[in-house]
């Protein structure tokens, strides 16, 4: 068998072009059923393990699907928001014995792109948040004021960020001169590495993302000594000054100008796009989804791990297909190897009568082509498993951007 192996590897290596397309055909088809299966189990894994640590999940009705999205990984966008009224709610059932944490999220708007880096996701939220995902801070410190940020390890890496420098919003119309102004946001510290969404995000305070919204602002102290470009109207009778349409809201925040920001309306009418329900107690998790169970109920409250298993059911469908795609590949690529074969055995007819007449017998013919598709088969299983490990250092997050 050894010299048989040794006369295939030689007449494969003669017959190179035949030999590389037919390893290139059988690799392609041991890669594509294994790189599925592989590559969805990950998924699968990575989507259902973050679902299945997250209780409740609370937002606006509508999509389901999109919501838990949004509370997991920030990927959308709900199809309307909820209140800061909700976290009030939850919270106050804390004096009836039903104690939950409501962390509150608004994730509506992105930071500047920068030529050949993608703007990330700014994230409001509370200081639970950090608590209940388990990040720390590697550098710096946690975020304590509006206009302060602490960013994901992913984002301070590709953008070369560190504690100190500071960061744009992205306005979410860029022709809407009326609209949102960028705020330009402190980075205080950036976290460890959690290998999840939050290591590609921007976290901030839920009041900064307001701000950024428009719903708080910040305006310039007027007096009599203000330039008189941004004053529209100054009476040294009455001592009062009017200021134009100059005067814009601040971009920034600072220590001298901090105190000047403001919310307008009620805070518990301020906006979220979705909140994190953690119930201490099964008998709170069990009253709070009652509680938003009826019809009458102003928001829904769903348990993520049973809207991911809906998510993964649509995987599986996908799977079902590309393993239907991979058997008839691996059908026709069978067939095309055996009309090889078959071809190359009639071309090398007259080479192996020669062997005959030197004394090798059927049977050592007969070895000789086997030892060429065993050695075919191995080269290919080998290339198949290297390229399948390398798609695989794709993260689960570009699967759910192909799929959703």
């Amino acid at each position: 068998m050894k010299n048989a192996l040794y006369l295939a590897w030689k007449s494969l290596l003669w017959h190179r072009g035949r030999s590389v397309t037919i390893l290139l055909s059988l690799a392609i088809t041991i890669w594509l059923p294994v790189t599925v299966r592989l590559v969805l189990d990950q998924f699968r894994h990575e989507i259902s393990e973050r679902a299945n640590a997250t209780p409740l999940v609370l937002g606006a009705k509508g999509s389901r699907i999109d919501l838990a999205l949004h509370a997991l990984y920030f990927d959308t966008l709900p199809p309307a928001d909820t209140t800061m009224a909700e976290v009030e709610s939850i919270n106050h059932l804390s004096p009836t014995n039903v104690a939950a944490i409501a962390i509150p999220l608004y994730v509506r708007y992105r930071t500047q792109s920068r030529p050949g880096i993608e703007g990330s996701v700014i994230v409001g939220t509370s200081p639970e948040y950090f608590e209940f995902r388990r990040l720390n801070i590697a550098d710096g410190q946690m975020a304590a004021l509006p206009g302060e940020c602490v960013v994901g390890c992913n984002v301070a890496m590709r953008m070369q960020l560190h504690p100190g420098d500071s960061i744009l919003s992205a306005p979410r119309n860029a022709f809407n001169l009326a609209g949102d102004y960028p705020l330009k946001m402190k980075i205080v510290g950036v976290l460890t590495q959690s290998h999840s969404p939050d290591d590609d995000a921007v976290f901030t305070d839920v009041r900064t993302t307001w701000i950024i919204d428009g719903i708080g602002h910040g305006h310039q102290e007027l007096n009599t000594q203000t330039d008189s470009q941004l004053l529209l109207k100054n009476s040294t009778e009455t001592r009062s000054v009017t200021a134009n349409a100059s005067v814009l809201p601040y971009t920034e925040i600072t220590a001298d100008n901090i105190d000047s920001f403001h919310f307008h309306g009620d805070p518990a009418s301020f906006p979220l796009t979705a909140i994190i329900v953690v119930p201490e107690t099964n008998k709170a998790r069990t009253q709070i989804l009652g509680r938003y169970s009826s019809s009458q109920a102003t928001a829904q409250c769903l348990k993520p791990p049973e809207v991911i298993d809906e998510l993964l059911s649509i995987v599986f469908r996908i799977e079902q297909l590309a393993w239907v795609c991979s058997i008839a590949a691996g059908i026709v690529t069978c067939l095309l190897l055996g009309l090889v074969v078959n071809l190359s055995m009639r071309l090398r007819a007259a080479e192996m009568q020669t062997m005959f007449r030197l004394g090798c017998s059927h049977m050592t013919i007969a070895k000789l082509h086997s030892s060429e598709i065993v050695l075919l088969l191995c080269a290919a299983s080998v290339l198949a498993g290297a390229a399948a490990l390398l798609t695989l250092r794709f993260p689960a997050s570009v699967l759910r951007s192909l799929l959703f």
